[in-house]
């Protein structure tokens, strides 16, 4: 009787944890557009919706995150996202050159350049995106083509950076392959977002 129970325990916990982590049954919505330091970040990659969630292997309670990750440098600003628990949905990175060095970088427009693949800051030059997708269980890099898009500043505060994207990437092995960023957005607090939970 005890092993039949412990079966029945472990059957419906298998089958729970089927129903709630099973792809076909997750839905994402985008979050809407504030300027609040909601923490909020999405987009669509070549139509897919991708909201960042922390990765369930490696991220304990209580442990950083690594779903997004934020850093204000002198001349840059780097946004890092991804959908750690689905690879297949992506993970972006943009870099926003901030040539004057203002503290906080100034609201407005910046026009999309093509990227030079960099994923360090120290590489990086001008406002470019890359996004990392698994393809054919394949993992690629786009990177950014040049006056295909923009990244929004909507706010730029001391405590808030909130703004829009969207923009056309090329396979960085097949420039032929393209793929496209639309209704991004995205509102932090800067103080919290490093130590926001992505669940």
């Amino acid at each position: 009787m005890k092993n039949l129970i412990l079966t029945l325990v472990f059957a419906l916990a298998y089958l729970g944890c089927d129903r709630n982590s099973g792809e076909n049954e997750y839905n994402p919505q985008l979050p809407p557009i504030t300027q609040t330091g909601a923490n909020t970040f999405g987009c669509k990659i070549n139509g897919v919706v991708m909201v960042p969630r922390n990765s369930i292997g490696y991220v304990p309670p209580g442990s950083n995150h690594y779903a997004v990750s934020y850093a204000s440098m002198n001349k840059y600003e780097r946004i890092g996202a991804s959908d750690s628990r689905d690879t297949r949905r992506g993970g972006i990175y943009m870099y926003i050159k901030n040539p004057l060095q203002q503290k906080p970088l100034n609201e407005g427009e910046y026009i999309v350049q093509d990227s030079n693949g960099a994923f360090s800051d120290s590489f990086a030059d001008g406002i470019m995106m890359n996004c990392g997708l698994y393809v054919n269980n394949a993992y690629t890099i786009y990177l950014s083509i040049a006056n295909t898009g923009k990244i929004t500043i909507t706010k730029s505060d001391p405590n808030i950076i909130a703004g829009t994207f969207s923009c056309k990437l090329k396979n960085k092995d097949n420039p032929n392959d393209i793929i496209e960023i639309t209704d991004g957005r995205f509102d932090f607090d800067r103080n919290t977002i490093n130590t926001t939970n992505f669940p």
